[in-house]
């Protein structure tokens, strides 16, 4: 069994480096690169935190498009700026000011019902003072005022956290699923689960398929299962979806 994860050497979460490109650090802050097609391609995120985040919110059937760093909220001005110009004006104008005076989410959504989302990220034990909270919530006004609801999400620091593990699955599935399943297989994965709730090894072993399936037909709606609390592995209970995409709306789970 593996040790518990240590909570002063940071190296040890080896959850965050797989299939991680990790590019030039800037100003001491590591930059990850990873694809999103709803975020148009390839972004850049500062931390594995963020990376998870955004991959929960590609699979997430709700999230249209979405965006790293969207805009930054002047909390002197109380306005939003969305471009380079309008930031580097606003802190020439704030550049003899002190403490907290402005703040830049994570994420920005744009849900398929036109609502939009924004999220800070963060890993949980590294939620930030009571001064960082202030800073936040005075940031929170001043965006929800324009419309757009920010959450914290709160990213397990486990790296033997289902969630962190599925996801790991479950997102390269995403674009590749259709590659691998045929009208066949997804025929006799239905007719097998018909009657309830199955065990993945049972149904695996019973209609010969490989366990690398299982992740493409989570993702498409053939199966559901609970992949906050289980991980994708012999023991999972898999039902019947019939097409039904919420089993993959999982960022709530991180949400504080």
């Amino acid at each position: 069994m593996r040790n518990a994860p240590s909570y002063g050497v940071r190296g040890r979460r080896n959850f965050t480096n797989t299939g991680v490109r990790v590019t030039a650090s800037t100003f001491g802050k590591a930059r990850i690169g990873t694809y999103a097609e709803k975020a148009n391609g390839h972004i850049t995120v500062e931390s594995a935190a963020e990376r998870l985040v955004a991959h929960l919110l590609c699979i997430d059937p709700r999230v249209r498009s979405f965006k790293p760093q969207p805009f930054t909220v002047d909390l002197v001005e109380r306005r939003l700026l969305y471009s380079r110009t309008e930031i580097t004006e606003a802190r020439k104008m704030r550049q003899a000011l002190r403490g907290h005076i402005e703040y830049t989410p994570d994420f920005a959504t744009v849900q398929i019902d036109g609502l939009q989302c924004a999220y800070e990220v963060k890993t949980e034990g590294y939620e930030g003072d009571t001064i960082y909270q202030d800073k936040i919530d005075c940031a929170r006004e001043i965006i929800e005022a324009h419309g757009i609801s920010l959450c914290t999400a709160v990213v397990p620091e486990d790296e033997r956290h289902p969630l962190l593990v599925n996801i790991q699955l479950l997102k390269p599935a995403l674009t590749r699923a259709h590659e691998y399943l045929t009208t066949d297989l997804i025929d006799q994965v239905e007719r097998y689960c018909a009657s309830g709730p199955v065990l993945q090894r049972n149904l695996c072993a019973d209609i010969q398929i490989s366990p690398g399936m299982i992740p493409p037909l989570l993702v498409i709606g053939v199966l559901q299962a609970d992949l906050v609390r289980h991980r994708i592995q012999g023991s999972l209970e898999l039902s019947p979806a019939f097409g039904d995409l919420s089993h993959l709306c999982l960022i709530e789970e991180l949400l504080s």
